[in-house]
């Protein structure tokens, strides 16, 4: 049972059944008949603490980390439950501005009712905030599990996507026609190659690599796709990285650049592929432009790379990165920003 449903079903238990019950125990049906407003608001608001606690305070303590706005909701629900008891006697409450008591007591005494109204809103309360806790701390159980097996579909994907036949057919292929013609690149090539390989089996177990590390990645396998390009590819790439130490997340940028040499080849027409990593602080800003032609399109697997990009990237940086893909017909843009501070 996923968190959606596991919660929706304790909010109908309690909403029917529990606080219902809690209610019978105290003499309702007289406060419906003489003091009928304050048994409605009561009920009412009841229900809202309930929610206010539970949908509100809790996630704002575990998703945002914010105390001070919880704490603020708990002493406002204090000050209206009290402003509640006072419909009881609302003609005193306006006479004295609810600073006198309505009769001669001692301090702390309550009368019956007011003993119901403050135990209702203490289990209530504490009914809430028990639920909201278990509900966030199942919700993180569930995200971190999600979180590891999407993981391990990534590292699955990234080998299906990189070490392919497809892929090794090129590379290998492009490496033995510069030995055949004893280039002078071969050997460059055949290194480049190993690298990569290295590089794929020795990342693909990390959470976070330094940004050096990927933007090499990068610059190598674009190095070895020009080996196999003529002059109708014109294939540019620039970075700007601040800190290269920053850390990232194994293999995300490059889903990018493999799309456009995808889809932004062509034998007999003329092309661009322009990428850029500019890294300030915190923040990495990565984009990729590229043209796009009909018979590129016809390859198997479309989508299957930046799908399961996507799928990393709201996992890994939730609420911390914006994509931005956009597709004219012949231009393909990629925009992508990350915080990585977070």
């Amino acid at each position: 049972m996923n968190t959606r449903n596991l919660t929706w079903l304790i909010d109908i238990i309690f909403c029917l059944i529990l606080l219902p019950m809690m209610i019978m125990l105290l003499p309702v049906e007289r406060w419906l008949t003489h003091h009928t407003a304050f048994a409605v608001m009561l009920v009412l608001w009841l229900y809202a603490v309930y929610f206010i606690h539970r949908k509100v305070t809790m996630p704002m303590i575990f998703r945002r980390k914010n105390w001070w706005a919880p704490v603020l909701a708990f002493i406002l629900t204090v000050m209206v439950t009290w402003l509640v008891i006072q419909l009881d006697d609302p003609g005193h409450f306006m006479r004295h501005g609810g600073m006198e008591p309505r009769r001669p007591h001692r301090f702390f005494w309550l009368s019956p009712r007011e003993q119901g109204v403050w135990f209702l809103f203490a289990v209530v309360t504490t009914f809430s905030i028990a639920v909201g806790l278990l509900t966030e701390l199942y919700r993180q159980m569930l995200e971190k599990k999600e979180l590891e097996q999407e993981k391990s579909k990534a590292e699955l994907a990234m080998y299906k996507a990189q070490i392919n036949p497809h892929f090794l057919f090129n590379t290998l292929n492009t490496i033995y026609s510069l030995i055949v013609t004893r280039s002078d690149q071969a050997e460059q090539a055949f290194v480049q190659f190993t690298s990569m390989v290295k590089y794929l089996y020795s990342n693909a177990s990390a959470d976070f690599i330094p940004l050096s590390s990927e933007e090499e990645y990068i610059r190598q396998y674009i190095a070895l796709q020009k080996f196999r390009l003529n002059e109708h590819t014109q294939v540019s790439f620039s970075a700007e990285i601040r800190n290269p130490d920053a850390l990232i997340a194994p293999m995300l940028l490059i889903t990018f650049v493999e799309n456009a040499f995808k889809y932004g080849v062509s034998s007999h027409n003329d092309s661009d592929i322009d990428i850029s990593l500019v890294q300030e602080e915190n923040r990495i800003r990565f984009n990729v432009r590229n043209h796009v032609f009909p018979e590129s399109l016809k390859k198997k697997g479309d989508g299957i790379g930046i799908a399961n990009c996507r799928k990393r990237l709201s996992l890994i940086y939730p609420d911390a990165h914006t994509l931005r893909i956009s597709d004219s017909g012949n231009i393909f843009k990629v925009e992508l920003e990350i915080n990585l501070k977070k």
